[in-house]
Order: structure tokens, then C-alpha cells, then sequence
């Protein structure tokens, strides 16, 4: 990597730093994340997303969403610099060796052998049953918390629009989708099976609004009751 390329350490709280049940302040328990990424820019920041939980009530270690979003689970990249690897493949149709030199020009280092396991673990989270995936996290936060909360991230490549669905909980991604823009039809028709009066969802993280067509579309399917929180500024 290259050294004038490398920024500081960016360091990531809760955004919400009251506990979901008992409405009392969250404390500083441990990291649980502290890893280099390499992002599309072809910068390499390392990402630190503090964990905190509630002293009287329950277990859960809460997380920045903003951070968790930022990267997938155990890799190094940055999420669109993965969806800009599957973009490379499925629409330019480009081997894994035209890939590496593509993303060498950006500054990422990146081996072919990499390129494959990348794309494979896209392609688990892209082909997974999400309608079962996001009902059982659904169904599991209403058991644990008796709220969903959720963040929903929008990622551009070119024409293409990558829709990620995350667990707030759990930091996990329990749907993602491809759409032809933002006027594709069938993304409302997708966001309106899961974003919707018939859930208790109360808490929603979406990018930044005035950047994106998102978070108006979000608004409109979503409870009345429910709130929408930015992702911090990276």
C-alpha cells in the first residue's frame, strides 16, 4: 500500500447511545473492530468501531452502524469496492486479472485469488434466502427487543444501484440487491415487502439524505412512528 495513500485511524461509536429497553446511557465495554480497509478511493484508513452495552439490563453490545456498513464482516475492503468487483465481473464481464489491473489504477491492492474469494462471499449474501433471512432477524429482534431496528446503505456503481439490508443488531447483511437505478420499479416493490406499517420497526439508518433518493423513498414506506438517522459523515 502506498504510504501517502494511508489516513489516520477513524474511531466510531453507537450513533444511539441510550439502551433500546430501559432508556439508560450505554457504556464503553470493548472494540470490536479495529481493521485497515481499503477503499475505492484508493485510500487505506483503519476503522475502529467501539462496542457499548447497557450496565443493568442485558447483553447486547451495540456498534456504530456507520462503521459496520463501511466493510463487510471479516474483509478488508470496502463495501463498494466489493460491489465494484461484482460489477466488473457480471456486467464488463472482465477475468479476475483485467480486475486486479482495473483496481490497481485506483490504488487498491488487490491479488486475483482475492478477486474470487471476494465475489464468492458476494454471491452467498446475494443468493441467500433474504425473505427468510430478514423475517428470522425480524422475528428475533421483536423476541429479544420488541422492536426491528435496521440500516439500509445504497451503493453506486455506474448504472447500477446495490441495495444492503443490515441487522441492526447483529451487523449482519440480510438482503442485498441489484437495481437498474434509482427509477427502477421493482425497488420500491422490494423495500415495500420489508419497510412497512405490518412491522414494528422503530429505528432506521440510511445515508445521508440529501445526497441520495433513498431516504425519501424509506420515508414513505416505513411506519409513522418509526425514526431515520444518517450515517455519520465518513
Amino acid at each position: 500500500m502506498k504510504d501517502n495513500l494511508f489516513n489516520a485511524t477513524k474511531i466510531y461509536k453507537p450513533e444511539i447511545l441510550v439502551c433500546p429497553i430501559c432508556n439508560k446511557p450505554l457504556k464503553y465495554c470493548y472494540t470490536i473492530s479495529n481493521k485497515v480497509v481499503q477503499f475505492s478511493s484508493g485510500k487505506t484508513i483503519r476503522i475502529k468501531n467501539l462496542g457499548y452495552k447497557c450496565p443493568s439490563c442485558n447483553d447486547t453490545v451495540f456498534f456504530s452502524q456507520t462503521a459496520n456498513k463501511l466493510a463487510f464482516k471479516g474483509y478488508t475492503y470496502s463495501a463498494k469496492t466489493v460491489c465494484i468487483i461484482d460489477y466488473e465481473k457480471t456486467v464488463n464481464h472482465k477475468g479476475r486479472e483485467a480486475i486486479c489491473d482495473f483496481l490497481a489504477n485506483k490504488n487498491i491492492e488487490i491479488s486475483d485469488r482475492n478477486i474470487d474469494i471476494i465475489h464468492k462471499k458476494f454471491n452467498e449474501i446475494y443468493n441467500q434466502d433474504y425473505d427468510r433471512a430478514i423475517k428470522e432477524a425480524y422475528a428475533n429482534m421483536m423476541n429479544k427487543f420488541n422492536e426491528i431496528r435496521i440500516s439500509v446503505d445504497l451503493i453506486t456503481v455506474n448504472e447500477i444501484c446495490y441495495i444492503l439490508l443490515y441487522d441492526f443488531f447483529t451487523g449482519d447483511i440480510i438482503g442485498l440487491w441489484k437495481f437498474n437505478g434509482m427509477d427502477d420499479p421493482s425497488l420500491k416493490e422490494i423495500l415495500s415487502r420489508y419497510i412497512n406499517e405490518n412491522y414494528n420497526i422503530t429505528t432506521i439508518f440510511s445515508v445521508r439524505g440529501y445526497v441520495s433518493k433513498l431516504v425519501p423513498l424509506i420515508k414513505a414506506l416505513m411506519p409513522k412512528k418509526a425514526k431515520v438517522y444518517s450515517f455519520l459523515k465518513f
